[in-house]
This record gives C-alpha cells, structure tokens and sequence, in this order.
C-alpha cells in the first residue's frame, strides 16, 4: 500500500511518501508560515521524484492542527 503523508501542524510542512513500511521519499521545509506556498510543490516533487502519480495512492494521511492552515 502505498501512503502519501502530509504534516503541515507546526512550522515545518512534510510530505512523505510511503509504501509498506518503506519510506519512498521525505521533504520539509521550515519556513514558517509560507506552507500554503510550498506544500503543493512539494507534493509534485515528492510524485517526481518517485515516478509515482496520484491515482497509485492508496491512503492520505494528515495531522490535525494547531497549524498555518488552522490558526484562528
């Protein structure tokens, strides 16, 4: 099963991108509060750089905030 990961709950945005218990691939950035800017791109890098595309993910995986998308 393969398992595209997302962290955006602190300062630094993640994406991750497993299959079984292997991780594929590992990106953050910790440029607080720009990840409405740099998630998206990391998620297309992540997908590059595995040669994997969407439809081959089985499960999305998040954290839940406080965050930059989830502050008052």
């Amino acid at each position: 099963m393969k398992i595209l990961a997302i962290d955006t709950s602190s300062k630094i945005c993640g994406v991750t991108i497993l299959e079984d218990n292997e991780v594929l691939i590992n990106l953050s950035n910790d440029d607080e509060k720009t990840h409405s800017v740099k998630l998206m791109p990391m998620i297309d890098e992540a997908f590059k750089n595995t040669n994997l595309s969407l439809d081959e993910i089985s499960l999305l995986a998040c954290c839940t905030g406080p965050g930059s998308f989830t502050r008052c």
